[in-house]
């Protein structure tokens, strides 16, 4: 029998060679996560096929600029159903956030974000567009998991003047990133927030500082760390969140890391690494609140209505923070939903709690009249945003 002998050398191939392999299994993890490459861009195509010339002119038209629309988690809990003379937008309610949204408030912030998207684009395709809400409570749907009428879109032939903000629908992301509190937010952006044109039922809040600004970000906080806390609500966010591109490209919804505000090199290790659980990913999340969201907000600020669960007002909310939204994104500066201590008042309300969540608000606005009901940051981004999937029109429209 021969003996075999290693030598320094023979250590050196098989630490070459196992390097290699490991080398190798990197590569293709990062390829695979989407670490190097794109990814697959279906998912995103949306975004710059939005006016489709194949659409132009036509009411799916408006549904491709509606589906870029802000929504809570990247749900988009629409569909869009396209008869003689209007579009009916249904909430559908099988795309919920379950306690993070038991009364599908958000739901409808989010399908009054696609309305203001969709009344954008009427002009631009020769229509004029009176909007019919639903009415009624949220609080006789919460709880259903089929389609219901949110809304209808009565279309009628027209040339009107086109207003500003329709090109920068295709601008207008959330964006998690750092913001740059040296530079502050714009004076007049603030008085163009002011003066944008909203329900009589709907009132906004903006704080470039002091002691409203202070309470309201140590309120976003607390309800930061109250929500981690509540194992449902993580684990109803949780089911969200897609795990890489494959499971984004089935899906073309929810939330990915791409979008987390995650600085280049983190978000690299943590596409390779295996998906956090629930608890450990939305305690990042409240680190991410409390470190950096809330300390680099130049500017935070509420959108309340007489009445937060009025189905309506909650539609004519989501107008407002859309426009609002795409006129930051117009001037070059970044927003993000900061909705917290919202999702907070809907669960104590749904649990019988104590009703701790209001009593902050409230202390912020000093006026119990008005129901605070979408909380925001502001200010200029270190990094620009990613962009979310999206699902197409044809997924998303029925005809008539």
């Amino acid at each position: 029998m021969t003996k075999t002998s290693f030598t320094r050398r023979h250590l050196l191939e098989i630490g070459t060679g196992i390097t290699l392999v490991a080398a190798a299994g990197v590569i293709w993890r990062a390829n695979e996560r989407g670490v190097i490459g794109d990814g697959g861009n279906e998912p995103y195509l949306p975004w710059e096929i939005w006016n489709d010339p194949a659409h132009r002119g036509t009411p799916l038209a408006l549904v491709a600029a509606g589906v870029l629309a802000s929504n809570p988690h990247n749900t988009q809990p629409w569909i869009f159903r396209v008869g003689d003379g209007r579009i009916d937008i249904l909430a559908d309610t099988s795309r919920n956030l379950g306690t993070f949204d038991p009364y599908l408030r958000e739901m409808h912030v989010g399908l009054g974000c696609a309305i203001e998207n969709m009344v954008l684009a009427a002009a631009p395709n020769g229509y004029a567009v009176t909007v019919a809400p639903a009415a009624g409570s949220l609080l006789d749907i919460g709880g259903r998991n089929e389609p219901v009428l949110a809304a209808t879109l009565h279309l009628s032939r027209a040339d009107a003047p086109v207003d500003p903000l329709y090109d920068a629908i295709p601008k207008r992301h959330t964006n998690r990133n750092p913001y740059d509190l040296a530079r502050g937010f714009p004076g007049d952006l603030l008085q163009d927030f002011a003066a944008a044109p909203h329900d009589e039922d709907v009132k906004l809040y903006l704080f470039r500082g002091g002691a409203a600004y202070e309470t309201l970000g140590a309120t976003i906080i607390s309800a930061t760390d109250e929500i981690v806390a509540d194992h449902a609500m993580i684990e109803d966010s949780h089911r969200w969140f897609r795990d890489g591109p494959q499971e984004m490209a089935r899906e073309r919804s929810g939330l990915e890391l791409d979008t987390a505000g995650l600085s280049p090199a983190l978000l690299a290790v943590a596409k390779i690494l295996p998906a956090l659980p629930a608890e450990q990913s939305h305690g990042t999340w409240a680190k991410q609140t409390r470190d950096t969201h809330v300390p680099t907000a130049a500017l935070l600020g509420l959108i309340a209505a007489r009445d937060r669960y009025d189905r309506a007002q909650a539609l004519a909310v989501g107008r407002l923070w859309q426009r609002i939204h795409l006129a930051a994104g117009a001037a070059g500066l970044a927003m993000h939903p900061l909705n917290q201590p919202v999702e907070m008042i809907d669960r104590e309300r749904q649990l019988g709690a104590e009703p701790k969540a209001e009593a902050r608000l409230a202390a912020v606005t000093g006026d119990e009249a008005w129901q605070p009901t979408f909380a925001f940051r502001g200010g200029y981004a270190i990094r620009d945003a990613a962009i979310s999937a999206r699902r197409s029109v044809e997924t998303v429209t029925e005809i008539a």
